[in-house]
């Protein structure tokens, strides 16, 4: 049986991101809500605030002349992807709980015990009323915002998203790496302009049951997703010179590198540690003028990831020329 390959594609009109400085530790405080975000935001999650400080950086960057608060409300939308924005809430409720009772839990800030009302705050922020989605898929939930915005604004439910991810270290996490931050891009409609700077994003959601990759039948399943998801990427555009495959690296489930078509650039396989390269919610920019030096928050970190891919634009692109970004 074959299945269909669901390719969405939106064109990126800003980013924002915000993250703590390099060698920061986990407790350490380095977010200053007050400088960035004014008064009235002390007792939202952590989580919360970076999600609200990137949305500005975002809107902002999308230049005045293409407004995204100039379409009407309902035709705006939001969708974030998250495991951990509000883990440290819920240890703390749990706490004070245990040792005082539910009456001693703080009014301001219990509410956000439902994670999605960091998304919830960002729509009431910008008066995003046409959907608002959060998505906490273990380690995609960040890619899974951005292909599902594009897929809401390919149905014509909004003329504009804000999608992306935020995460905030979780306490009860074990050994897995903390996050912090959040990052955010202003979505249009894939086949619309692409502004100065802006990039296509093309998106492919694949899922191979991490138990299936201890035998060889799976992880030929799993070779022929990924190739089936790299094939359905390129189909739509110019064939990328260079395609770069985030798995698992562990050898029992780490599929092997495979072309996407006779002709095609051949997929390599990276670290999945190290600045730049962890698993992320979106694909790493390859001379996006906006990419972190360091790791952008991955949409949780307990389980292992699902391979995906982003890819470069052929190197004989014109100056100035919009280029494409994949990702599965």
């Amino acid at each position: 049986m074959t299945v269909r390959v669901v390719v969405a594609e939106s064109v990126v009109h800003g980013a924002g991101l915000v993250l703590p400085p390099e060698g920061t530790g986990p407790a350490e405080s380095w977010f200053d809500h007050r400088a960035r975000l004014g008064r009235g935001y002390k007792y939202l999650p952590p989580a919360c605030q970076y999600l609200l400080a990137a949305a500005r950086t975002a809107l902002e960057d999308s230049g005045p002349e293409a407004d995204p608060l100039a379409a009407a409300p309902e035709l705006r939308g939001a969708v974030v992807g998250t495991n951990s924005a509000v883990a440290a809430l819920h240890a703390a409720v749990d706490e004070t709980v245990r040792r005082e009772g539910a009456a001693a839990l703080s009014p301001m800030s219990v509410p956000y015990f439902a994670v999605n009302l960091v998304a919830g705050r960002l729509s009431t922020e910008h008066l995003l009323k046409g959907f608002n989605l959060t998505v906490t898929s273990p380690r995609v939930a960040g890619v899974e915002a951005l292909h599902l915005a594009a897929l809401e604004l390919a149905a014509g439910r909004a003329a504009v998203t804000l999608a992306g991810a935020a995460e905030a270290p979780d306490p009860r996490a074990a050994d897995a790496e903390p996050e912090a931050g959040a990052a955010l891009f202003v979505l249009r409609p894939g086949g619309g302009p692409v502004p100065a700077g802006g990039r296509v994003l093309r998106t492919v959601l694949r899922f191979v049951p991490p138990p299936a990759l201890a035998a060889a039948e799976g992880r030929r399943l799993a070779r022929d997703s990924v190739r089936q998801a790299l094939d359905a990427l390129r189909a739509g555009g110019p064939a990328p010179d260079e395609v770069e495959l985030l798995a698992d690296p562990r050898p029992s489930a780490t599929p092997s590198p495979t072309p996407c078509a006779p002709g095609a650039p051949t997929a390599r396989r990276c670290p999945r540690a190290g600045p730049g390269r962890g698993p992320g919610p979106w694909p790493r920019w390859s001379g996006w003028p906006h990419a972190p030096s360091r790791r952008a928050p991955a949409a949780g970190s307990s389980s292992p990831p699902p391979a995906r891919a982003t890819s470069r634009s052929p190197r004989h692109t014109p100056p100035n020329t919009p280029t494409e970004r994949y990702a599965c």
